[in-house]
């Protein structure tokens, strides 16, 4: 089986209307994303679900983290998928377009090649929510939004 042209999800899943996505990369850190994605999507009574999209050459990378973020998204009653795509903020659209995602949780913003600001303002429908690394929640706000 070639893992890079692999998509990873629960098949019998259909479409989920009014889901909460959590957007995670191959780091065990990501666990308090999918924690504060569970918050999000009780308080606003949403089916959970977390996706990663790694680049097709990073396939062998710290598999032993996503096999992690597997479990912690079983335990948050949370679908998790994995993409391999070369164009991650693609994928990304894409799969909160197709869950028709009400909110979105990522980390922070690092560095100047981000996709996240870019994410941010594509999806006017939906809230964005930022996870600090101590795992406080903040709403993400973009020039578009203030």
């Amino acid at each position: 089986m070639n893992l890079a042209e692999t998509s990873y999800s629960n098949p019998t899943q259909d479409i989920i209307l009014n889901s909460t996505v959590v957007c995670v990369t191959n780091q065990r850190q990501c666990e308090r994303l999918i924690q504060a994605g569970r918050v999000i999507a009780d308080i606003s009574k949403t089916d959970l679900t977390v996706i990663s999209v790694m680049n097709p050459e990073d396939v062998k990378k710290d598999t032993d983290a996503l096999e992690y973020l597997f479990e912690v998204s079983k335990q948050n009653n949370a679908v998790m998928s994995i993409q391999y795509s070369t164009d991650s903020l693609k994928s990304i659209a894409n799969f909160i377009r197709d869950n028709k995602a009400i909110n979105v949780v990522t980390g922070m913003r690092e560095g100047e090649n981000s996709i996240l600001p870019k994410l941010w303002t594509r999806f006017e429908h939906a809230s964005f929510f930022s996870v600090t690394l101590d795992g406080e929640v903040l709403p993400t706000m973009t020039e578009s939004r203030l």
